[in-house]
């Protein structure tokens, strides 16, 4: 196949261009996605519906976490299947993925509408904001089958190297969540219900999309017929999925954690997280998207047993992260106060809001280094180092420095919190991965790795 040449030939400078950029898209389609309820609501002047969005945020997460967890587990276990040219394990991982996000999507949404009340409790909702981010929830709920079967898919279809139908099939989700908030909340008046109906709807058209651009790949299947639960299938995708899933789960706690922390400084603050929030999502996302693109190529050459470039392609790839992210902080930085002005024109809010973003923005040279570190030992089926590396950013540092240096610093503290966690992170999962590197390095020295390693 040309994607799996590609993959074990192709320089890391093409690679990014062709398997990256495509990721990255997908990615800033998420973005705008995440974005359009908060535009819309906040140009409504609706900030109790806004906070109310923030506060639903971690929900959000906890739906990522599921199709985390098959997705990208998926991904990485088709992408080393492929290095081995087992096309019966492809269609069998890539129809597990499909079921058992809609299983597992079922589930979710039942206990989010089954636990309404205690789960309100612990997102830090009060009076003025409990009962929109209810109405938000509730059909959020409804749609979860959708949501985390399409992520799980979009991740997934991109372990042999080519993303566009995954691409495609996220835009057409996007499109329509932006055509239909604003006549939704605004023309219709359903207000933040009308937002959480055009989300839904929007997933379920990029959950068919995807179904589709399956369809239109050889190896892979959504069929019945491939679907088996047999250990080295299910055990297996859900092992490579659980290091980046426990850490979109516990950074869902761990945004519970923070919205109760920053409800003592009132509702404003809430609001102001909710739009600063975004700029370090838009630029912690394009990098994202630079790494995730990378993956199945780690995951290829790690399953054809070619070492060395799997260390030169996450090597290069962390060293343009770095530089990227650098250049967009600087860019969001110059343009903070048109950014927050787009969502919010409350000058309370808006100010929290503006210092907010500038904080957010410290910690961009440095989270290409530490996703490239996490997709490092994930695409090479280092499962114990990989958990340890998504669990320290998301909550094992952030939470403890969160509450030492609010209480230090009140809001400020709040606001840098983030940033010293960011850099504690980085730094351990390097020495992680020079740990890993090194056993992999000694391994390499075995004649029977040699031998496959010239195979391939």
């Amino acid at each position: 196949m040309k994607n799996e040449k590609m993959m074990k030939e192709a320089s890391v400078w093409k690679l990014l261009c062709t398997m990256s950029l495509p990721m990255i898209l997908i990615m800033l389609v998420q973005v705008v996605y995440h974005m359009a309820d908060v535009f819309f609501m906040g140009r409504s002047g609706s900030y109790m519906q806004v906070a109310a969005i923030s506060l639903a945020s971690p929900v959000f997460s906890i739906i990522s976490a599921f199709n985390t967890l098959i997705g990208f587990g998926g991904c990485t276990a088709v992408s080393m299947a492929l290095g081995k040219g087992d096309t019966q394990k492809v269609r069998q991982y890539s129809s597990f993925v499909f079921w058992s996000g809609i299983l597992v999507g079922i589930i979710v949404g039942a206990a989010i509408l089954l636990g309404m009340d205690p789960i309100l409790g612990l997102l830090g909702a009060n009076e003025e904001t409990a009962g929109f981010t209810a109405d938000y929830l509730r059909i959020l709920a409804v749609g979860a089958p959708v949501s985390i079967a399409g992520g799980a898919l979009a991740n997934t279809l991109r372990a042999d190297g080519e993303s566009k139908g995954a691409m495609i099939a996220m835009m057409l989700g996007t499109i329509t969540n932006i055509v239909l908030d604003p006549i939704l909340i605004s023309t219709f008046g359903m207000g933040i219900r009308g937002a959480a109906v055009a989300t839904v709807l929007g997933n379920l058209v990029s959950c068919v999309g995807m179904l589709i651009a399956m369809q239109k790949k050889e190896a892979f299947s959504a069929s019945w017929k491939d679907l088996t639960l047999a250990k080295d299938v299910s055990l297996r995708i859900l092992g490579y999925g659980v290091p980046m899933a426990a850490g979109t789960l516990l950074m869902s706690l761990s945004a519970m954690f923070s919205n109760r922390v920053l409800v003592s400084f009132g509702n404003d603050a809430v609001a102001a997280q909710g739009v600063a929030g975004k700029a370090g999502m838009l630029i912690s996302m394009v990098i994202m998207g630079i790494c995730m693109g990378m993956q199945p190529a780690v995951g290829y050459n790690h399953g054809a047993g070619n070492t060395k470039r799997v260390h030169k392609l996450v090597f290069g790839t962390a060293l343009f992260s770095m530089v990227l992210g650098t250049v967009m902080a600087a860019g969001v930085f110059l343009m903070r106060q048109g950014f927050v002005g787009a969502f919010l024109d409350d000058p309370a809010v808006t100010g929290i809001a503006v210092r907010m973003v500038t904080a957010s923005l410290l910690g961009a040279p440095f989270f290409g280094v530490y996703q490239m570190a996490s997709v490092y030992l994930q695409g090479t089926g280092k499962v114990s180092y990989a958990t340890v590396t998504s669990l320290l950013r998301q909550g094992i540092i952030l939470m403890p420095v969160l509450l030492v240096l609010t209480r230090l610093f009140g809001l400020t503290g709040f606001m840098y919190s983030a940033v010293v966690a960011d850099l504690i992170s980085t730094g351990i999962s390097l020495v992680l991965c020079l740990r890993w590197a090194k056993e992999q390095k000694e391994k390499a020295k075995a004649p029977e790795f040699r031998a496959m390693a010239a195979q391939a």
